[in-house]
């Protein structure tokens, strides 16, 4: 169905994609029950020069935790939980760093991110042999950053405990309760929980330090999917968000109560994901696995999700009948935000009144820029003259913590090196006993304390803002 809104769309979607650096991408649009705008853009694979379709598949990141908020209402229609109730009544195995969260923490707690944990996310990331029962075992030893309920914290374990919950409650796992309860019955037939190495994924890319845009490896989630792993067309996920402008409606099937549906759009906490606003919108909530926000005075509900080479957004405008899936295979990228925003200002009478995609990249690459400067300074604090108080081979050894993990220091090429979660991370020294790696394109110090011996006995990383750096005990030699 052709629409005026929509003309010349697809001109400046390409435009913006040139400009952005993305290869390729996937745009549908629904308004008033009508898919009005659905195509696909570019290269699914760059290298073979594999036309992006409308059947390739794309991860839709955190977008994923919509989906897990609404299996867990789900399990509240059918009476196995409430969202109100303590999730230790039902895992008595759950248990956090802060007693009060431990004790009083609930199903919905977790699912507006107000435990008072904070990220925590390279305890997991590339940890493949990770199961979700030992996420919920090691909450225990993360610190949290902020007291129970004060603050919003965006936080990926409490999805992946959802979704423990939802496998303990539902008799099946996860996977197959998303898939019975909602992504079968609204159609969208071409999902997965993991990202494959066949031509039906989208081939996945990342803009490096130096501007380039290369491939990149798909992250694996496994354990941690409730916060991520789903991947999906924009095609079938605009039915997701018919299904949500139609009140939790499939046809004429209530998938969830309407009041209980409503639970899920309902604000729970004030939120700030990144650190500028522009003057045509304002942040209302986070709620359940939702972002709830105005725009030039019309609510949005939208959730959006970036992995390594994909950035997702699904976005919907209530009032105005209207929704939006914009997925596109670059990290990091604006591209769906701005779109979205160039889309609503067509239905709103207001387009042309700014460039959004400029908007949004110029942010963007200067709060990235920030970001790097901010850990690139580590440098700057340098002690010039100094050596290591040990023979590098006093370092090597096995280094635990109880909810990290384990990091090895093997000596190699003269150097060492630090392995944790199938990353090779070469040190290099900074001064005394600190020496410095770069993880994800950011710096980090990795610090070398000594008992009163004189001998290595544990390695600091602060791997977490806002709480103490995570200190991984050596492992004493036979």
């Amino acid at each position: 169905m052709s629409r005026k809104e929509c003309h010349g769309l697809k001109e400046t979607i390409e435009k913006a994609m040139k400009e952005l650096k993305v290869h390729g991408a996937q745009v549908a649009i629904v308004k008033d029950a009508d898919i009005i705008f659905n195509e696909a853009f570019g290269w699914a694979d760059v290298e073979k020069k594999t036309k992006m379709t409308k059947e390739h598949l794309l991860p839709i990141g955190s977008s994923t935790k919509a989906f897990t908020a609404a299996a867990v209402v789900a399990l509240a229609a059918d009476g196995k939980v409430d969202l109100d109730t303590p999730v230790c009544t039902y895992l008595p195995e759950f248990q956090m760093s802060d007693p009060i969260a431990s004790k009083e923490a609930t199903p919905r707690d977790l699912l507006c991110h107000r435990t008072g944990m904070p990220r925590h996310d390279l305890m997991w990331i590339n940890w493949y042999e990770l199961e979700r029962e030992d996420v919920v075992r090691r909450l225990r030893y993360l610190e949290a950053s902020a007291p129970f309920r004060s603050i919003w914290q965006y936080q990926n374990h409490m999805y992946a405990t959802a979704g423990y919950l939802v496998d303990r409650l539902s008799g099946m796992s996860y996977e197959e309760f998303m898939a019975q309860r909602f992504l079968e019955p609204l159609g969208m037939k071409h999902f997965s929980f993991a990202v494959e190495d066949t031509e039906q994924y989208a081939r996945l890319y990342t803009e490096d330090e130096n501007g380039d845009v290369k491939l990149t490896e798909p992250l694996s989630f496994h354990a941690m999917g409730p916060a991520g792993s789903i991947n999906s067309t924009a095609e079938e996920m605009i039915q997701w968000v018919r299904f949500h402008l139609n009140q939790g409606k499939v046809a004429e099937e209530q998938l969830i109560p309407e009041e209980l549906f409503a639970e899920l759009h309902k604000p729970c906490i004030p939120y700030q994901i990144l650190p500028f606003e522009f003057e045509e919108e304002m942040r209302i909530g986070y709620a359940l696995g939702w972002c709830v926000d105005s725009y030039r005075g019309k609510r949005v509900i939208h959730h959006g999700g970036n992995v390594n080479g994909a950035t997702s957004l699904v976005t919907f405008m209530p009032d105005m009948n209207l929704g939006l899936v914009a997925l596109v295979n670059a990290d990091h990228s604006m591209l769906p935000s701005a779109l979205a925003y160039e889309v609503f200002d067509r239905f709103l009478g207001c387009e042309g009144e700014k460039d959004w995609f400029v908007t949004y990249d110029t942010q963007m690459r200067k709060l990235m820029k920030e970001m790097q400067q901010e850990k690139a300074g580590i440098l700057d604090k340098k002690v010039e003259g100094t050596t290591p108080a040990h023979s590098l081979q006093e370092y090597v050894g096995r280094y635990e913590h109880p909810g990290y993990g384990v990091m090895t220091v093997q000596e190699k090429d003269g150097g060492l090196v630090l392995q944790h979660n199938h990353y090779d991370l070469p040190l290099e020294h900074l001064h005394y006993e600190t020496f410095t790696f770069t993880f994800l394109e950011l710096t980090f110090t990795a610090q070398f304390l000594t008992n009163v011996e004189g001998e290595v006995e544990q390695l600091l990383v602060p791997w977490q803002d806002g709480v103490k750096p995570i200190c991984f005990q050596k492992e004493k030699e036979d």
